[in-house]
């Protein structure tokens, strides 16, 4: 029988994985024969996956006081993307004449 823990992280931090940008919310707890894994929400398409330690990079969180130093520009407009104003069929339809 195997058991795991689901530990659910009360402070979410971004995360870059290769699925994509997204913010971890869950940690599944690893044992002697498996990694850590988090579930990340992922920012363009809030589809929630599973991905290992070995493919989450984290980087600092201003909100605790640590520098946010991205070295990878996609991680920059990843966040521009979902924290930019959000676009509706409504701001994109002209007026009739």
């Amino acid at each position: 029988m195997i058991v795991q823990t689901i530990h659910e992280i009360l402070n979410p931090f971004d995360v870059e994985t290769p699925l994509g940008y997204g913010v971890a919310i869950f940690m599944i707890a690893g044992s002697i024969h498996s990694n850590p894994q988090f579930m990340i929400r992922l920012y363009d398409t809030g589809d929630i996956r599973t991905v290992d330690q070995n493919d989450v990079k984290v980087y600092g969180n201003p909100t605790t006081g640590e520098p946010l130093i991205p070295t990878n520009q996609q991680f920059i407009k990843g966040l521009k993307n979902h924290f930019g104003p959000k676009k509706t069929n409504l701001s994109n339809s002209k007026p009739k004449k």
